[in-house]
């Protein structure tokens, strides 16, 4: 863990909150500290687009370490009479949920927080959030035609807390070459269906012909394999969790739709897939060609610009195939979605000024917010700025047309990890009862209502 100023820039993997400034007073050439925690540092480029006015005298302030300074850079460009610099701790990832609830409840006076979307029940029934924001957010979500699932996401009980910045989409990756070696087409192979009966041939011509070791890699560990495997649960009818009439949570995965989803996995094992318990990521293993196949996401398109940096997106798209999920027939197409969203505690001392930069210098400046985004690599939860013209020429610079338009259908149906305190718990249940039906220790529907039960109980409890 190591602090860092970053001086005049960075609002690190900055999402978003904020109301219009409440005129915060400033003397002529004061100078204020923001104070951040959280949120992933990155090895990402050095960005070349810094602010809307003036981007080459903003260049020199620049950190090649991190990425997100475009709205303090702008508010600073705004504002010559002011300095606004931010200072932000980054713990790993593993370690930011404790950091950051110790923070909250330790009363340390960070202006904003950036954190896993799953946490926020967690944190907003802590009491320690600030809420006065909530229409502000609420009204931007409407104006921007932010999707419904990320709406929810950016609320809890009816409260907004922040917006959510960012998201990403699951994949499967293919190898064309092989798939046609194989007699199968894309086409083929984007239904669930069309996909179980392509693999035993294409597990057996990726070892003869390719010298592969399979068709398909699966991540099978955890919470990774639940995330690959939500997709088809709620494509089938179950869930995470649901409410009953009296409006209270209980289990969604006790029904037909989540037997025939874990039945679904146990049939790919059988037909050839490779489900892995460890696991390269960044397409490692796919761009050695040692699998036909391989899960992972919408991130992965950065990998295969390094990969291929002379080639162009459809120069690409001839060599490697994608589909967001697998869908069954007559089903729509779902997958798990995930990203981090910006909270305001209310021991921050700059709460006014921290949400008028975000507001005014990011979620309201799409110029800003494009490149934000572009430079993540990662995926807007707005219709508004997926139309965004700087955005999708960026886009479109590094994935083809056909990719960026299955992207979107795959974000404005994304699934949500329930944000429930008891999250982890519940996952954790799924997980074992999803293990015994692959390995056959048990069938989907004792394994599923045993797990059911288990989490009814939990939640009864709460």
């Amino acid at each position: 863990m190591k602090k860092i100023t970053l001086g005049i820039l960075v609002l690190s993997l900055t999402v978003g909150l904020a109301l219009s400034f409440s005129t915060t007073s400033f003397s002529q050439d004061e100078k204020i500290k923001l104070k951040a925690i959280g949120g992933l540092s990155s090895p990402y480029k050095r960005i070349t687009f810094l602010g809307p006015d003036e981007p080459e005298k903003a260049r020199e302030h620049v950190s090649e370490s991190h990425y997100n300074h475009f709205p303090l850079i702008s508010y600073n460009q705004a504002n010559p009479d002011k300095q606004v610099d931010l200072d932000i701790y980054i713990p790993p990832f593993s370690d930011l949920m404790k950091e950051e609830m110790l923070a909250l409840t330790g009363g340390d006076p960070y202006d904003v927080m950036v954190m896993d979307h799953m946490w926020l029940g967690k944190f907003a029934e802590s009491g320690y959030l600030e809420d006065k924001y909530s229409d502000v957010y609420e009204k931007w979500a409407d104006d921007f035609g932010m999707y419904e699932g990320y709406r929810n996401g950016s609320s809890y009980e009816g409260t907004f807390y922040g917006l959510w910045r960012s998201t990403d989409s699951r994949a499967l990756w293919v190898w064309k070459d092989v798939l046609h070696a194989a007699g199968y087409t894309m086409e083929d192979i984007k239904s669930a269906e069309g996909l179980l009966e392509a693999l035993p041939e294409i597990n057996k011509v990726a070892k003869k012909e390719f010298g592969m070791e399979g068709a398909m890699e699966f991540n099978f560990s955890g919470k990774s394999a639940l995330g690959y495997w939500y997709g088809w649960l709620y494509q089938l009818g179950g869930k995470i969790l649901k409410k009953n009439e009296d409006g209270e949570w209980r289990a969604g995965f006790d029904n037909e739709g989540a037997y025939k989803a874990a039945n679904y996995l146990k049939k790919l094992d059988e037909a050839g897939a490779t489900l892995k318990r460890t696991w390269q990521y960044n397409l490692t293993n796919f761009l050695d060609r040692r699998y036909a196949m391989t899960f992972e996401g919408g991130w992965n398109v950065s990998d295969l610009n390094t990969h291929w940096p002379d080639k162009t997106p459809e120069e690409i798209q001839v060599k490697v195939g994608m589909v967001p999920q697998p869908t069954f027939k007559g089903k729509e197409m779902r997958t798990l979605t995930g990203g981090f969203i910006m909270v305001i505690p209310k021991a921050g001392n700059n709460k006014d000024l921290m949400n008028h930069i975000m507001m005014d210098h990011l979620f309201r400046n799409e110029k800003n917010y494009a490149h934000m985004l572009l430079d993540q690599g990662k995926f807007p939860t707005s219709e508004k700025i997926f139309e965004n013209e700087i955005y999708q020429e960026g886009m479109l610079e590094k994935m083809p047309d056909e990719w960026y338009s299955k992207f979107k259908k795959a974000i404005a149906g994304g699934i949500l990890r329930p944000y429930v305190p008891e999250y982890s718990s519940i996952a954790q249940e799924i997980w074992i009862a999803l293990q015994k039906v692959v390995s056959g220790k048990a069938t989907a529907e004792k394994a599923f209502s045993a797990a059911a039960n288990k989490v009814n109980n939990m939640m009864k409890e709460d």
